[in-house]
């Protein structure tokens, strides 16, 4: 994708126009606790007239939240909403009515949205969208993640895009940007090679990744505003598993540099320099940061199998976490609460989630690589289904998964700026 595109799809959500803001957001009587694995999934109508786009997405974004009910159009008794009469959408079981009309003004849709909770016969938020013609599926996004919030109060997530590596054609990995709804991405990489790992700068203006292209694993920055990459780490040894650390200033990474051995290491953005910060025979990889900056959680094999471990950012106060029979992947919760990993159990992969002091380590769902929301809330991962690999999405209480695509990739990361 050239710089142009990519720095259009950066932008476009600055045309979103709020009448209302969030926080202008009254209490709906209807609450939904997330925190409740397998609750109810409360009924919810969507009356909405408008480009196709946007109802498709808004639909596909809500079924994946996995906490609301979608009643069938074919079910409404109206097809216009009249101001202050909810007896027709109470009749039908709904307990909340979103009412959203768009339409096309030059080279702009318009979509002016209202929620309204049904139980008390009020409005809860009211929206009006505006982007660039060719972009309707924001605003499908940005309405789906507003209901969210508006009841459950968390923050909601597709809005925020995916970034992965994915098999282009036999032998070749290329970088891509995704929707968490898997209803589209963009390739960014155009190697022909392998890519690997990449993973999003804290501003969501830049991605770090592992290319082939001089031959060894090296860590490459691409800049989504001007298209351009740049060599971030290379030379001797192979380099892989780039981590960006909160704060920006900071990229933590592995890389065989001395003895072959994989070890972690610190790269200071602002002052160019490294510095080792594991010293063992066994491989270690696979750094991750806390959401303070002051701890990575890391992959390493010196105690045998390959186990979850922690240390603080400077390599001291090391611990381990996990003691299955093969722990890797880690994946810190924005919150701070949890670290998500991958653990093979009798031939099969599991999602588990263990606190960082170690405590109160339980499964998930089955598959591998998990990546958290930026809400912290839900993760992604992936498990074999047939003969492919594709994506699911759980909630960080457990209580099933929901099918997102079937997609051949690797190592997910989820950006936490709104783009």
């Amino acid at each position: 994708m050239g710089g142009n595109v990519v720095k259009r799809w950066m932008v476009v959500l600055v045309c979103l126009v709020c009448v209302l803001g969030l926080g202008a957001i009254s209490r709906a009587r209807v609450y939904i606790d997330i925190t409740s694995p397998g609750g109810t999934r409360v009924p919810l109508a969507l009356l909405y007239h408008g480009p196709e786009e946007v109802e498709k997405v808004a639909r596909k974004d809500l079924a994946l939240y996995g906490i609301f009910r979608l009643i069938n159009p074919q079910a409404f008794l109206v097809e216009v909403f009249e101001e202050g009469k909810f007896a027709d959408w109470r009749t039908i079981g709904a307990e909340i009515l979103v009412v959203a009309d768009g339409q096309i003004e030059g080279d702009e849709v318009q979509v002016t949205a209202r929620l309204f909770d049904v139980v008390e016969g009020r409005e809860v938020l009211a929206k009006r969208y505006s982007v660039k013609v060719g972009w309707e599926r924001m605003i499908g996004h940005a309405l789906a993640d507003d209901i969210f919030r508006a009841f459950t109060g968390e923050r909601g997530i597709f809005s925020h895009p995916l970034v992965m590596a994915v098999k282009i054609a036999k032998g070749v990995r290329e970088v891509v940007i995704m929707d968490p709804d898997g209803l589209w991405q963009e390739q960014i990489t155009h190697d022909r090679g392998i890519a690997l790992s990449p993973v999003w700068s804290p501003d969501g203006r830049k991605v770090a990744y592992v290319s082939f292209r001089k031959g060894d694993a090296d860590i490459f920055v691409h800049d989504l505003e001007t298209g351009e990459d740049k060599l971030l780490v290379g030379g001797k040894g192979s380099q892989s598993a780039p981590a960006w650390s909160p704060d920006g200033r900071y990229i933590a990474y592995s890389s065989t540099l001395r003895g072959g051995n994989s070890e972690i290491y610190l790269l200071d953005l602002l002052a160019g320099e490294r510095k080792r910060l594991t010293y063992y025979y066994g491989i270690d990889t696979s750094p991750v940061w806390s959401p303070d900056g002051q701890w990575i959680a890391f992959v390493s094999d010196r105690s045998g199998p390959p186990h979850i471990f922690v240390m603080s950012k400077d390599g001291s106060q090391v611990k381990r976490l996990t003691y299955g029979s093969y722990d890797v992947s880690p994946a810190w919760s924005p919150t701070g609460d949890l670290i998500a990993y991958s653990s093979l159990e009798k031939g099969r992969y599991y999602v588990r989630v263990v606190t960082p002091e170690g405590k109160n380590d339980k499964i998930l769902a089955e598959g591998e690589s998990p990546c958290w929301a930026p809400n912290g809330r839900y993760l992604i991962f992936y498990r074999g289904l047939g003969k492919g690999r594709c994506l699911f999405l759980t909630s960080s209480q457990g209580g099933g998964s929901v099918l997102i695509k079937q997609l051949d990739g690797g190592r997910v990361d989820w950006s936490g700026k709104y783009h």
